[in-house]
């Protein structure tokens, strides 16, 4: 039986668009984690809090791993990111694998353990600012 040969220019049209799509989620990982930490120091400049917040790399991440997206909002309520204690430092992912946009918080507890929050973006910046939210996202 004769293997049927793929034609090159179709072959190279499905990799560049599968490429673009792969682009696009990433880029959309990263501008909603953005949108989330701009939602964070908003909220906590209300209460008199600068929350600080970083994204390393996040365009050049393509795929999910493990159900969630790579890209890592860091958050430092206690001076800039850099300048920070890691264990003071909040990082938050956006879940790949849900149809509702839903983020998870991991911090490091003062028990030693790892802390993790999972909640959709209003709950999210409720949890992380302590601050009080009229409406949260199970209203919509």
């Amino acid at each position: 039986m004769a293997q049927q040969k793929t034609n090159p220019k179709l072959e190279q049209a499905l990799t560049r668009g599968d490429l673009a799509i792969r682009q696009a989620n990433s880029g959309r990982a990263t501008a909603v984690l953005r949108a989330l930490g701009k939602m964070i120091v908003e909220a906590s400049a209300t209460i008199g809090v600068e929350a600080h917040v970083v994204i390393h790399d996040g365009d050049k991440i393509y795929d999910p791993a493990d159900g969630v997206w790579p890209q890592q909002l860091l958050i430092s309520l206690d001076g800039p990111v850099e300048e920070n204690d890691p264990d003071e430092i909040r990082t938050v992912t956006l879940l790949a694998d849900t149809p509702a946009t839903v983020f998870r918080c991991e911090w490091q507890r003062a028990d030693g353990n790892l802390g993790r929050q999972e909640g959709r973006p209003l709950a999210m910046v409720a949890f992380i600012t302590d601050v009080d939210i009229p409406w949260l996202d199970d209203d919509e």
